[in-house]
Order: structure tokens, then C-alpha cells, then sequence
């Protein structure tokens, strides 16, 4: 997994942008398609290609998902999720990390969640292992804490892939704090299409 931290800071400033307004956003679902990469001038992806999946939602806020593998579907994987929005609204930014060595088809990420705070809740959100953790408030209710899971599956065939999140244990909790998570966006799992590609910046 050692290319997947690079690979993933490489594009962050893309989807940053994306997420502001500075370039184009096409409305979607849970069930998304819109990939694209990010090609250098050499092609730097060994057969069958990377694997890169890019979508933009809008739950009601615009959220933009990126996620890239270097070695492929059966790979070492990031994905990124960034919600915009409003200062009022929470906007929890998932960064994730997983693998699906060995022809699995099914991983529990862990990674990075970052909730900024408002003026009237405040979320803590952990991963690890696709083990959740939720602790916060919402003024003036009191103390909301939930544990959950989210798992990762990899299916169809090489050419034509897709990517489903399952999130579960997690909405009541998410619900009352008014939180939008991506993965379980109106109680559905979110699926994306992953698309390969012969150069992907950071591989």
C-alpha cells in the first residue's frame, strides 16, 4: 500500500476544486458512473491498467468522490470523499484505504474521517478495520454515540467493475445529528463504476 498515499495526495487539489465550484459537476445518484483520470504524458500503468473511479453527487450537497488503484480492480486502494456545503451544514470528508489482494472481492477500509464542527453540532467519526465509531451532538439534543460497519465489494468482470459500499449501524445516529453520509445516502448502498486507464498521476 505504499504507492496509495501518493498517489492519493496527488489529486487532492483536483477534487478540492471540484468540490468549490472551480470545475464542472454533473448531478448523480448513489448508483454513479462519471469516471476520469488524470493522464501524464507516459503512460505509467502496467496491464490491465489502473483502476480509477471519479463521481460527483448531490445529497442534497454537492460531494465529490474520487478513488484509484495502481494496480488495478484486485488492488491497493484509496478513495476520497469531500463534501461542500455551507458552514451551517456537517460535511464529513472521508478519506479511505483498503486492498483487495489475493482475488479478494471484499474489504473492510480504514481510514481518515474529519467532521468540521458548527456552531450547533460537533462529530467524531473513526474507521478502522470497517469498524465505525460516531460520537456527537447537536444543540440543544444530548449526547448521540453508534457503532456500525462499512464494507467494500468488487464485482463483475475485469472490464467493466464496480465498486459497492455498504454501510450499516450508522443512520439513526447520523440522522439526528443531520449528518449526510455518502455510503447510505436515502438508506441505499453506494455503487460507482470503475473505469482503467493507462496513466493516473502518482503511480
Amino acid at each position: 500500500m505504499a504507492r496509495v498515499p501518493a498517489l492519493a495526495a496527488a489529486i487532492t487539489l483536483a477534487i478540492v476544486l471540484a468540490v468549490t465550484g472551480c470545475s464542472s459537476t454533473h448531478p448523480s445518484s448513489s448508483h454513479a458512473d462519471h469516471t476520469s483520470a488524470t493522464p501524464n504524458a507516459k503512460d505509467n500503468c502496467k496491464s490491465p491498467g489502473c483502476a480509477v473511479t471519479r463521481t460527483t453527487l448531490n445529497l442534497p450537497q454537492t460531494t465529490v468522490l474520487f478513488g484509484g488503484s495502481c494496480s488495478g480492480g484486485h488492488g491497493s486502494w484509496f478513495f476520497n470523499a469531500i463534501e461542500g456545503g455551507g458552514g451551517s451544514q456537517l460535511r464529513p470528508n472521508y478519506r479511505l484505504q483498503w486492498s483487495f489482494a489475493g482475488g479478494a472481492t471484499t474489504a473492510r477500509p480504514s481510514g481518515l474521517i474529519r467532521v468540521p464542527r458548527t456552531k450547533n453540532a460537533k462529530v467524531t467519526i473513526t474507521l478502522r478495520n470497517g469498524k465505525l465509531r460516531l460520537r456527537g451532538a447537536r444543540k440543544p439534543g444530548a449526547l448521540v454515540t453508534a457503532k456500525g460497519t462499512l464494507i467494500v465489494k468488487l464485482s463483475g468482470p475485469a472490464s467493466s467493475h464496480s465498486l459497492k459500499f455498504i454501510e450499516k449501524g450508522l443512520s439513526g445516529a447520523e440522522h439526528r445529528l443531520g449528518l449526510v453520509s455518502p455510503f447510505d445516502a436515502g438508506g441505499h448502498p453506494l455503487i460507482v463504476r470503475v473505469k482503467h486507464v493507462k496513466s493516473l498521476t502518482g503511480c
